[in-house]
Parts: C-alpha cells; structure tokens; sequence
C-alpha cells in the first residue's frame, strides 16, 4: 500500500464519519430541545409540591397548573394561582448549579426546591439533586435579616462550597426577586 492510498482512504473516512455526526446531531436536537423543556416542567411542577409528575404526564400537568410569568426581565411560574415558582442560578464548587424554589401564596414559606448541578463531586456536592436534601426545603419559613431573605436548612457534610453556593444562590435569587414580593404584600 502506497502512502496516498492510506491518506486518501483515512481522508475519505473522517469525512464519512463527519457527516454522519453531523446529520445525527442534527437529528437529535429537536429530541433534545424536547427533553430539556420537559425536565424543566417537571422541576417546576416539582418545587411546587406537584409529586406525581414525571416525564409521561409532565406536559399536561404544566398546561393545566402552570402560567408563565415575568416582571421586567424576572421570569416566574404561577401555580394553580396559590404557589410561585422561581428559578434559581448560582456556582457550586466545580462550576454552575441551579434550581427552581416555590413559595407560598403568602411568600413566606417554601413550597418546594429542586437543584441540579453541571460538575459536583459524586456523594459530596452532587447530594443536592437528592430527594433527601430538597425535602428539607418544604414547610420552611423564609427568614430576613436585614433586607436579605434566605431559607435555614442543613449543609451537606463534606460539601461546605456547594451548599454554601446553595444558600448563596437562594439569597441572591430571593434579593432579586423580592420585588415580586412586596407588590404581592
């Protein structure tokens, strides 16, 4: 075998290989722009308190409790009039984590949290999408100190960073959102 036979031949395959990674990414983004919009109901319908919801029933359940709000460019979730639904953006220890948290019409209790994270560590970090840690959130009061809001739940142990980033990201959300709050009083 000739070296222009290996050239073309390793030529004509990575461009066999490239087209076909091409069209089946292309194929699957419809599926997994689906997958992501579903994820993000059933976490909304989730933080709040809606336990039934899964993948299957996840998009009629959204349409039938849920209405999609904002004020200015603060976007929030109405559920069936009586809980808001907020999301959350904040950084973990390995990069960023985010979530939905539901309060109470009277927007002093919460409802519900859920979490997810890019990067954290397995058993460490990575415990805040556990039902475990989420439940803690239910029923509790939203404390103020000062003009700071924030909610007092159990850290992770061996996980300081990402509950930290946890707590971090609830206040902040919370500062932002307090507007929403208060025309609500």
């Amino acid at each position: 075998m000739s070296d222009r036979y290996i050239f073309r031949y390793i030529t004509i395959l990575v461009v066999i290989v490239s087209v076909l990674l091409s069209a089946a990414a292309m194929w699957l983004q419809p599926y997994q722009k689906r997958n992501e919009l579903n994820e993000k109901r059933v976490n909304i319908l989730k933080a709040a308190g809606i336990t039934d919801v899964n993948d299957n029933n996840a998009e009629i359940l959204f349409q039938k409790h849920c209405t999609a709000k904002h004020d200015g460019n603060l976007p929030y979730y109405v559920i069936d009039d009586t809980i808001t639904v907020i999301p959350m953006r904040g950084n973990g220890l390995w990069g960023p984590i985010w979530g939905y948290i539901g309060l109470s019409d009277d927007f002093e209790t919460v409802v519900g949290a859920v979490f997810d994270h890019k990067s954290e560590t397995p058993g460490l970090g990575a415990e805040i999408t556990t039902d475990g840690f989420q439940r803690q959130f239910s029923g509790k009061e939203l404390q103020k100190n000062g003009n700071d809001y924030f909610v007092e739940v159990d850290a992770i142990a061996g996980a300081t960073r990402t509950s930290d980033g946890v707590k971090l990201m609830i206040k902040n959300t919370l500062e932002e959102y307090k507007t929403i709050f208060e025309c609500n009083e």
